[in-house]
């Protein structure tokens, strides 16, 4: 899920750029326009990382409190929680 210049990506599902990572873990990413390759570069702002009670944010030095668009950056990260959340919940009682 991409707003403006930050999105969700996360393992087996491309990005809005067509890339489909794999065995990543899922992340929030800022693209920028790069004129010397032509093409949109993107960087790493969090991994979401999961322990026995849910999704965790692991934040990259800085890159997250300092990144200039965060309503943009909010409304991915919560986005992105709610749904890691909720697949996380639903393979819980799936398998207990």
């Amino acid at each position: 899920m991409r707003y403006r210049n930050v999105e969700f990506r996360r393992a087996g599902i491309p990005d809005s750029n067509g890339y489909v990572p794999k065995d990543r873990k899922p992340e929030i990413i800022a693209w920028n326009y790069s004129e010397s390759f032509d093409k949109e570069t993107c960087y790493t702002l969090c991994w979401l990382e999961t322990d026995k009670e849910g999704y965790y944010m692991k934040t990259i030095g800085n890159r997250y409190v300092e990144y200039e668009d965060m309503e943009a950056l909010n409304n991915v990260a919560k986005y992105a929680m709610r749904i890691l959340n909720l697949q996380f919940e639903f393979e819980e009682l799936r398998y207990n």
